[in-house]
Parts: structure tokens; sequence; C-alpha cells
């Protein structure tokens, strides 16, 4: 008893210490959070459904183990359905058009028909590495970022083809199709790429990593670090942090934010959650 006493008050202290060091901003208030995913990676709101897809990884991130599934949720976090999509391997990004919806799965785009939650096609990208974020256009078109290869791919009517390759894409991940450019996340700024010319220009810098890039509606950008950072960038504005989990170990990887709500949404990875707060 007397060993396990010391212990017990050092484990206690260490905890408090890391509740401590976890930092959420006055400007997030949380609404809810969902348990029971299996390290997920990405959420999307999908406007038309009302509904928030989710994609567990379950396993490695790179692990071609067919074990990765797609989740349902309301907008208020209940699990319309924990495996409503099954068939993947290690899904991350989500983009949808309409009835389609697009999932980036290491070295290949899964298509998939959302009413009736199941696999059409799998869209096969030779020569990919590291599949990673996902984002849609106007006119049907869907981006994919290789984190490994430094480029980007454009899904036409099922087809894949090569956008750009660039050393000065090096560490792409976030991706979000905004006012006629492509904008992307790198390890120290976000670009934007004129997907017509392929010029790449410099957009906002000082931003550290970038997992998750979604406007929020009111001119900013919310941006997640995976490691557990968020915050808020603008082009005339100082960087913003909203939250930082790392000391907790919770990650924030590819978020998403419905602007009608002010609600953003995290996905917690090794967590195993979801997690949404109402920003001010």
């Amino acid at each position: 008893m007397k060993k396990i006493l010391p212990f017990l008050l050092s484990t206690m202290m260490t905890i408090s210490l890391m509740a401590q060091q976890v930092f959420i901003s006055d400007q997030l208030t949380k609404k809810w959070e969902t348990a029971e995913m299996k390290v997920p990676e990405s959420v999307f709101y999908d406007d038309l459904k009302q509904a928030i897809y989710v994609s567990n990884v379950t396993g490695a991130p790179s692990d071609k183990d067919n074990s990765g599934f797609l989740s349902k949720l309301s907008v208020d976090g209940k699990i319309i359905s924990l495996k409503w999509v099954t068939g993947l391997h290690s899904p991350k990004g989500i983009g949808v058009i309409g009835n389609l919806l697009y999932v980036s799965d290491i070295d290949r785009v899964a298509e998939v028909d959302i009413e009736a939650g199941k696999i059409i096609r799998m869209i096969e990208i030779p020569g990919s590495g590291f599949l990673n974020d996902i984002t849609t256009d106007a006119e049907g078109n869907v981006y994919v970022s290789d984190s490994e290869k430094s480029t980007v791919h454009l899904i036409l009517q099922g087809k894949a083809v090569l956008l750009l390759q660039s050393e000065k894409l090096a560490g792409i991940n976030g991706l979000y199709f905004y006012e006629g450019m492509l904008l992307a996340g790198l390890k120290d700024r976000i670009v934007s790429i004129n997907p017509d010319t392929k010029e790449i220009s410099d957009f906002i810098l000082n931003t550290g990593g970038i997992d998750g890039l979604v406007p929020d509606g009111k001119g900013n950008f919310l941006i997640s670090d995976w490691q557990g950072n968020i915050h808020r960038v603008s082009i005339t504005k100082e960087k913003e942090k909203l939250a930082d989990t790392t000391p907790a170990k919770v990650n924030a990887a590819d978020i998403d934010y419905i602007v009608s709500k002010n609600l953003l949404l995290v996905p917690t990875f090794s967590a195993n959650s979801v997690v949404a707060y109402e920003v001010k």
C-alpha cells in the first residue's frame, strides 16, 4: 500500500499537469463528442444530405488491410451508421459531388453511391505514393493531394490524370477549392494553384503544418496540423490559436466547418472520436 500510494499520487499529478497544458480558446465552445470511431482521419459535412461522413483508418495510415470504413453521423453527433461503407484500406480525405462521395485510399480513390452506401468503383492512380486530402469544384472535378509525391491529381468522370507535380508542393496535404483557386496546405504555408495555368503562388505564410484546411465564411480559414493544434488564419490578420490538445495526445486531423451553424468538426485520430465546437 505504501508503494502504491506514491505511484497513484504521481500519476494523478501527471494527468493534472497535462490537463492544465491543454488549451481551448474562449472562441470555442464544445457542443458534442462522438466516440466509437476507429482512428478517424477526416470529417465532411454534406449540406444536401444533412449528414456528417467520417473516414476511419482503423490501423496504420499506409496499411492495405481492408479494415477501413466510413461512418455516417447526424449533425448533432449521433451515429447513424458506424460502418456505413466498408471495403476500404486506410481512407482519408473526403469530397462530395451530388450523390457521389470520393475518398482517398492510399493509392486509389473510392467512388461511393451515398444513397446506397456502397462503393461503385475504385479509381486507381498509378505511381501515387500517399493520397491524402480531397476537394471538389462546381464543375464536378475532384482534386486529390499526394503528400509523398508532391502532386495533385485530377479526377473527372471516373478517370484520373496528373494535374501538377512540383517541388514547391513538398508535404502537400489539405486542399480546398476556393473562388476559382485550388488552395493547398503545405508544411509552413498555404499556396494557391491556378488549375488552368498550373501557376503556384503563396497565399498565407507562416501557418505551420497543415492537415485540414477550410474557410469560415468570414474571409478567414481554419487549419489543423494533425498534432492537435487548430488555428484561424487570414491574409490580413495574425494567426490565432484556437486549440492545442497535443499534451493530452488528442490529434486534430482533417477538420471541416459548418458555416451555417458555426460548427467546427475535429476528428481526433488516435483518440477515436469526433469533437464538435461552436466557433465565435
